[in-house]
């Protein structure tokens, strides 16, 4: 279980939170906002790639019993990054590797790394295992960071804007590939940052948790009309406006 408990993230004219959340294995999650709202910066706190100004964001294994307050910081960072798996934009590997030798290096530090099915979604994305991963276009780093995702077979899979980037085919693609993953990793947690509304009919999440103003709102599949884009973008502008409202005068 991957707990997010009242996380606040500060900036000097944007805050963040408190948002808290508990996510289940198998759950498939969509995490919806405009640019700008807060997405990537709560996925970067859940996979424990930043600090947050107040609150924790904590993993509990289903076998685990411990309390999660008893462990230090360090520890609780150390098993976010083994159980949670970030997808994002960035270039997350020296810009002189060829992309077959960042997938080496990556199964030397990943205990689970599956290296077919890195290789297979390389392929499957048109990525060039010999390129220079610093010579990649984004879209290309893109496709880098969803083979790496999903050959770290993690337990929580945090997508941000995973076809950012990509080009129509290749959009296609991944899409395509996201559907076989969910088929085959069934208690893998998936959660889905995007404001693209058309893409959640492939996803199909249980649950939708919109980012607006700071704040985050929840949803259930039957509250967007079976993903409709234009309910879901009511969803989106309402909870908005529930956020301007709270904000105190």
């Amino acid at each position: 279980m991957l707990i997010v408990d009242e996380i606040v993230v500060r900036y000097p004219r944007f805050t963040l939170g408190p948002v808290s959340l508990q996510l289940q294995a198998g759950e498939r999650v969509t995490l919806l906002g405009r640019n700008g709202a807060g997405k990537s910066t709560l996925l970067a706190l859940m996979a424990g790639q930043r600090h947050a100004d107040a609150g924790q964001v904590s993993w509990r294994p289903a076998s685990s019993v411990s309390d999660v307050h008893a462990r230090h910081e360090s520890d609780e960072r150390l098993l976010l990054r083994q159980s949670v798996a970030y997808v994002g934009a960035a270039l997350q590997a020296l810009p002189w590797y060829k992309v077959r030798q960042h997938f080496d290096f990556l199964q030397r530090i990943h205990e689970r790394w599956n290296s077919a099915r890195a290789m297979d979604l390389a392929r499957a994305l048109r990525l060039d295992l010999d390129a220079a991963t610093g010579t990649l276009s984004r879209g290309n780093l893109v496709k880098l960071n969803l083979c790496a995702g999903w050959a770290q077979e993690a337990s929580v899979l945090l997508l941000d804007e995973p076809t950012a980037g990509l080009d129509p085919v290749a959009r296609v693609d991944m899409l395509r590939e996201l559907e076989l993953f969910l088929e085959q990793q069934v208690n893998t947690t998936v959660v889905y940052a995007t404001h693209l509304l058309d893409e959640l009919k492939a996803f199909a999440p249980e649950r939708l948790l919109v980012l607006s103003d700071g704040a985050m709102r929840e949803y259930s599949r039957s509250d967007s009309n079976d993903f409709d884009v234009t309910t879901m973008t009511e969803l989106m502008m309402r909870a908005g406006r529930r956020a301007n409202a709270e904000v105190p005068a």
